[in-house]
């Protein structure tokens, strides 16, 4: 038990200063879903709220990114509204792109050679999974696309999210080893398991 609840993150909501670098990180992505933005085509939007998300997924694990995803969508609409009308299966979207984040990217070694393989696989996903199928399918559900128009729509969602990838990956590469630095100098990262050696 203590084992699945380490895989899931879930020790770490004990630590006072874990927490208090979440609602920092929380912040952060709050800003940069929310002000942060441009929307060059109606419904298609570029922001730099994702780098905030992924970092809370490395260090903290599934269930924070989870929640930490619904409470940043939600606190960037009340703060920085858009226009559009309030729906939850936004902030649960949001959501699922932290739980995914995490499962790529939690307790990975950034010094090793194939990190780098984990972040494309974590973004692509988000961007396959949460941003071009569930986005879009939200949006037409909710009225904001005809469905005459969900091709094209479609078409226009996908060029934005394979185009900006590489540049995403290349900036949340970047930030995470970054991050892992000092994640590790104030110990916010869990030490590495000690390989006892054997006695001849």
């Amino acid at each position: 038990m203590s084992n699945i609840l380490n895989m899931l993150g879930v020790k770490k909501f004990k630590n006072v200063r874990a927490l208090t670098l979440m609602a920092v990180l929380i912040a952060l992505a709050v800003i940069g879903y929310g002000l942060l933005r441009i929307e060059p085509v109606p419904g298609v939007r570029v922001s730099f709220g994702f780098i905030f998300l992924a970092t809370i997924a490395y260090l903290f694990g599934p269930v924070a990114a989870f929640s930490a995803g619904i409470m940043a969508n939600m606190l960037a609409f009340v703060l920085f509204p858009s226009g559009a009308s309030f729906n939850p299966l936004f902030d649960l979207n949001r959501g699922l792109a932290g739980l995914l984040y995490a499962i790529f990217l939690f307790r990975r070694n950034t010094a090793s050679e194939y990190f780098i393989i984990w972040v494309v696989a974590a973004k692509a996903s988000v961007n396959i999974i949460c941003h071009i199928v569930i986005n879009t399918y939200l949006l037409v559900l909710m009225g904001w696309i005809h469905s005459d128009s969900v091709n094209v729509f479609t078409v226009i969602r996908v060029f934005r999210n394979v185009t900006f990838l590489p540049f995403e990956v290349i900036l949340l590469f970047i930030v995470l080893k970054f991050v892992a630095v000092y994640a590790k100098k104030y110990k916010f990262t869990d030490p590495p398991k000690k390989i006892k050696k054997e006695v001849a």
